[in-house]
């Protein structure tokens, strides 16, 4: 029984697992209350306020000596309408999942902090403390979507301390030193009954039964025997940004910024548990309650832009592009000095995602001196192929409307706010499969997204 059931659970867990590591990948652009109002369109080019020192450090130039806080809130709600099975080996049939709905509804507050101060006449030093990967999903342990995910917690902090440099009076190259600290969560549900089923009918010659050992094949697809795997780690690494500015005129210019990818090595626990009435199973499968070090490899990927910026009178128009490699996100593999944890996480959970590219268009009108109007759209082509769509990575191309104000309070106090709606996603899902994972989710994953900041910028 046990080389049989352990290789179900490998299959209903190990690569689940996996899966939730994928949400390390997600990143938020929501880091400036000003920039969420044109749809982040200036990029490395606007020089709009102090977080050019995140977005764009060559054009701090044009900076004034300013510290700026903010404040974003995200929210995502995420809903599965279809079905979920799991699969009885030992009769050749199905049955279905028993739960609730497959819906989650994050609500995330980002703060974050930039600084900018010349140090003398064309040099400028800045610092930011941002988090542009945060977020999560939590569909409970008892949804019809747990042995594809129950929960996941995605936490990047970057730290960076940005110089520019005014080469002449048409040229200005900067870059940033990047400290980035990681901490994710993740965690799914082990379907018991049905690696209980598998090991059985691997081995006919067993003379016991899985209602023999407690494990009541009756109740196939309900939650009552389901075992937990939870991992959760940390890491900081360091990467950095280089980029340059490039003057046409004061009313025209253009940004050119990269950012490195920066290689992190997650380490942390990894724990296995199960109910009471599984210690028979345990004992029989060889998979057992414990808790051990786990490791994954992640690496958050480069990104390159163009930004290009015009000044018509009091109106100011922003164009972007930008890419992002997230073809380096091929597959995420799960590793531990532990038996147990190691088996469960023998298989790699391959994603295979394709660079994605991102093109935005912005504009600011400034009605007086107290006060600017802005908007923008936003596309952002989805770097996830149709066969490798998740419950909780079901993201279609990104379509976004941004509106932001920006009102002077006082001589050296700024207020800015923003707004963006992202257009409603939907994309078809099909995880796993009956044969090799012990279960199948299929159906629609509905996504939205509404996200809102404001901030204070102090001229100093």
């Amino acid at each position: 029984m046990k080389q049989a059931t352990l290789r179900r659970a490998i299959q209903i867990t190990g690569i689940l697992i996996s899966g939730q590591a994928a949400a390390q990948g997600y990143y938020v652009d929501e880091q400036s209350a000003l920039r969420l109002g044109d749809a982040f369109s200036g990029g490395a080019a606007s020089a709009s306020d102090a977080s050019t020192a995140y977005y764009g450090p060559a054009a701090m130039v044009l900076v004034n000596d300013e510290l700026a806080i903010n404040l974003a809130a995200i929210s995502v709600k995420s809903e599965l309408k279809g079905s979920a099975l799991s699969y009885n080996a030992a009769s050749d049939s199905v049955a279905p999942i028993s739960g609730k709905d497959a819906e989650a509804d994050a609500f995330d507050l980002l703060p974050t902090l930039y600084y900018v101060h010349e140090l003398s006449d064309g040099v400028k030093f800045g610092v930011y403390l941002n988090a542009p990967y945060a977020t999560g999903t939590d569909f409970g342990d008892d949804s019809i979507a747990r042995y594809q995910t129950t929960e996941s917690e995605i936490t990047g902090i970057d730290l960076g301390i940005s110089m520019a440099f005014r080469l002449n009076r048409h040229v200005s190259v900067g870059g940033s030193m990047i400290t980035q600290y990681v901490n994710a969560k993740t965690a799914v549900a082990i379907n018991t009954v049905a690696a209980c089923l598998e090991g059985f009918d691997a081995d006919p010659e067993v003379p016991l039964t899985c209602d023999g050992i407690g494990i009541d094949s009756s109740t196939l697809g309900s939650d009552e025997l389901d075992g937990s795997f939870v991992m959760e780690g940390h890491n900081t690494a360091i990467g950095y940004a280089l980029g340059s500015l490039i003057e046409f005129s004061p009313q025209s210019r253009l940004g050119i910024n990269y950012r490195s990818r920066i290689a992190h090595e997650l380490t942390g626990t990894a724990t296995v548990e199960f109910p009471q009435q599984a210690a028979l199973f345990e004992s029989f499968s060889g998979i057992s309650s414990t808790e051990a070090d786990g490791r994954v490899q992640l690496v958050t990927p480069e990104t390159a832009s163009l930004s290009y910026y015009q000044r018509l009178g009091s109106v100011a128009l922003q164009a972007d592009y930008s890419w992002t490699r997230w073809s380096r996100y091929d597959q995420i593999q799960v590793e531990s000095s532990n038996a147990t944890v190691a088996a469960l996480a023998a298989a790699p959970q391959v994603y295979d995602w394709t660079d994605s590219q991102r093109i935005a268009v912005g504009a600011a009108w400034d009605l007086s001196p107290a006060l600017t109007l802005r908007g923008g759209l936003a596309l952002d082509k989805t770097p996830i192929k149709d066969e490798n769509t998740k419950v909780d990575f079901a993201f279609d191309d990104y379509k976004a409307i941004s509106v932001g104000v920006s009102y002077q309070l006082q001589d050296n106090l700024t207020l800015d706010a923003g707004y963006q709606h992202t257009m409603t996603q939907q994309r078809d899902i099909e995880q796993n499969d009956l044969e090799t994972a012990g279960a199948l989710l299929s159906g629609e994953v509905t996504t939205k997204v509404n996200s809102f900041a404001a901030g204070l910028r102090w001229a100093l």
